[in-house]
């Protein structure tokens, strides 16, 4: 019988990951169309770098990483996950596809930062927010000049940066200190309860 009741609740356990994971790519797709285009860079501002910091923060970076990943399958799949409802392997191959990948990176980066308890102060969370943007920005430039740069859209590293980096910069501080300002209002009213 107790085996029985250890499987049931194994079973438990696993069906609840399975929900995080995929309420969390949900979360992500949702964030994702909430973008703003820019008509002097092929990437719009979203707010899918919140997700990413959140997913890392709630999920931790192993189950953090298996949320973007299927974010990112179903989004090649072609379901309508990416940014302005577009979905398949075309749209993960274009412009942002660097981003997308570099979700990963940031996800594990922010999960594995709250499992060393970084996060615990509201300096760190803001600096690992930030750094957690830098990575996503190291992958979406590295893509870009591996497969747009021939284009001609940036002849030097100065261009390149104002079409992948510097439109982003201001926005995404700004959501760094959203995500840290969240995190130290759920700190506080965990303290409070725990009194």
């Amino acid at each position: 019988m107790e085996k029985k009741g250890g499987i049931i609740a194994m079973k438990g356990v696993y069906l609840e990951k399975v929900t995080l994971v995929l309420s969390f790519s949900l979360l992500l797709a949702l964030l994702s169309q909430i973008r703003i285009p820019l008509p002097f860079t092929p990437v719009p501002v979203t707010l899918q770098t919140l997700g990413v910091l959140f997913i890392g923060y709630y999920l931790g970076p192993r189950l953090g990483v298996v949320s973007v990943l299927t974010y990112l399958m179903l989004g090649a799949l072609g379901l309508p996950f990416f940014s302005g409802l577009k979905g398949g392997l075309l749209h993960l191959s274009g412009p942002t596809g660097g981003y997308l990948m570099g979700f990963v990176a940031g996800v594990y980066l922010v999960g594995l930062s709250k499992e060393k308890g970084l996060l615990s102060k509201h300096y760190f969370s803001f600096l690992v927010a930030l750094c957690a943007h830098l990575v996503i920005y190291f992958f979406g430039t590295l893509w870009f000049i591996s497969g747009f740069y021939h284009l001609g859209l940036a002849k030097t590293l100065k261009e390149l940066l104002y079409l992948t980096v510097f439109p982003f910069l201001i926005v995404d501080i700004l959501k760094a200190l959203l995500f840290t300002g969240l995190i130290l209002v759920e700190n506080k009213v965990r303290g409070a309860i725990k009194r």
